[in-house]
């Protein structure tokens, strides 16, 4: 039978049949793993005994020990009913930090009996499982729907078998229309794709070697990097298929229709392999060029506004800049400085918490976006990097927090929205590491680093403070 979607009752009875317990169930999507978690709990046959029910509460009162965690945040934890009835907990990164910790401690510690998660969980976390199903042989990127690549694949197949108690481990794709599994053996027997580099002169990059170092020193290190050495490898590469291309043209006429046609192909080839051999050198032109025109540099040396500028190490340093140089931040109130970074924190596309009101004057949004607008005409960003734009309504989730006397209140409101707990965790923190950037210009802007300061501490409350303490233990 070709199900749409396979079944999660029937996979996790399966496999439990099968005594291939405990296992990692592959999603495409969050909503997709919380879905299966409600099913399973549900569901009769997928009930855990007593003894099991029993041992699994005493293991997530020993990591809430562990980690010195406010109990109630696990205990009124939506799916943690279903975790201790079934043994199966939905871990992506719409959840909250703590519960995915929880969750991989008691996988590592044998308790779980089937963890449900996105595929990002391969590559970030390293737990075995005796199987590993798969249920998709494609993902959603930013260009639309891709198929699943080898490294992914091996990522996720990688999980099965447990060393020292496991002979051989189980990866079982799971059919449906969206996993065939003709296509995982074709991309199984594919090698990984080869390493690619993130690296490229970022303004803050720029600004931070510049306190040390002069431009032509940047050239040097940007040219013997390793995004520069794979860019130069892959230009090589294309001008060895276009020689090939050439000798072609040399068998046709040059009056022949075919013959113009290659040659506008090769002439093209030629213009996009040294467009990728030059790419390094050019995104650092740019950096250089924004970072010139909005008064950071003169004639390759940091300015007084450079300078300190130069503190600010995080993505949004010029952003951060000009608010500072245009008054923006100027005598601004905690909760006028938290909403406005807030607001430029958060991810295009994920939802935020819209059913308050914002209690920031909209003056300030407005010239915020102004800011925007200016520095994305003096520096144009790589296609890589996401778009910032102004939203109130991250603004308003932050503040909602920051007012918050207890999680369990505000979360109760983030459900009411349909928040992911994990988006709004992230949004603080990243809210919180600009407060953390400003507080670094002490020295130049005392008032507004103290201001910073208070509001970070602010909004680095428990369980969002406890998290960062244990994801750095």
């Amino acid at each position: 039978m070709m199900f749409r979607d396979y079944p999660v009752i029937s996979i996790f009875t399966e496999l439990r049949r099968d005594d291939l317990l405990p296992a990692i169930l592959f999603r495409s999507a969050r909503k997709q793993c919380d879905q299966d978690v409600q099913k399973l709990v549900r569901s009769k046959a997928c009930e855990l005994n007593t003894h099991e029910q029993l041992y699994l509460r005493e293991q997530v009162a020993q990591i809430i020990k562990k980690y010195n965690v406010d109990k109630e945040i696990i205990y009124q934890h939506p799916q943690y009913a279903a975790l201790i009835k079934t043994g199966a907990g939905a871990h992506h990164a719409g959840q909250l930090l703590i519960w995915r910790i929880v969750l991989e401690e008691l996988m590592t510690r044998g308790a779980i009996k089937i963890l449900i998660a996105t595929g990002t969980v391969a590559a970030g976390v390293d737990f075995p499982a005796r199987a590993v199903v798969i249920t998709a042989h494609s993902r959603r990127g930013n260009e639309g729907y891709r198929f699943v690549q080898a490294s992914e694949l091996q990522q996720m197949s990688g999980r099965a078998g447990r060393r020292g108690r496991d002979a051989v481990g189980f990866c079982i794709v799971a059919p449906s229309i969206y996993a065939d599994a003709r296509v995982i053996s074709e991309v199984s027997k594919k090698p990984p794709e080869p390493l690619k580099s993130a690296y490229f002169a970022s303004p803050s990059t720029v600004l931070n070697l510049l306190r040390y170092r002069s431009v032509d020193d940047l050239k040097f290190t940007v040219a013997h990097s390793l995004g520069s050495f794979l860019d130069r490898k892959q230009a090589n590469r294309m001008r060895q298929e276009f020689d090939a291309l050439k000798d072609d043209l040399s068998s046709l006429g040059p009056d022949s229709a075919q013959y113009k046609k290659l040659e506008k192909r090769i002439r093209r080839e030629e213009r996009l392999a040294q467009e990728l051999e030059d790419r390094q050198m050019t995104l650092l032109q740019k950096s250089l060029d924004g970072l010139t025109h909005l008064g950071h540099l003169a004639e390759g040396k940091l300015t007084e506004k450079g300078t300190w500028s130069a503190h600010l190490c995080t993505s949004l340093v010029l952003e951060l800049a000009e608010a500072i140089d245009t008054g923006l931040f100027k005598d601004l109130g905690i909760v006028e400085l938290v909403g406005l970074l807030a607001s430029i924190s958060g991810t295009q596309h994920k939802v935020y918490l819209g059913i308050k009101e914002n209690p920031i004057d909209k003056k300030y949004f407005a010239s915020m976006k102004e800011i925007l607008e200016k520095v994305g005409a003096a520096y144009e960003r790589p296609p890589s990097t996401a778009e910032i734009e102004v939203m109130p309504d991250a603004a308003t989730t932050v503040l909602t927090w920051m007012e918050s006397s207890t999680w369990a209140e505000f979360s109760g409101l983030l459900r009411l929205a349909g928040v992911a707990e994990g988006d709004v965790a992230r949004l603080v923190s990243q809210t919180a590491d600009h407060l953390h950037q400003l507080t670094r210009l002490s020295q130049v802007f005392p008032s507004l680093a103290a201001t910073a300061e208070e509001a970070r501490y602010r909004i680095l409350k428990p369980p969002l403070s406890e998290v960062l303490a244990a994801s750095d233990a």
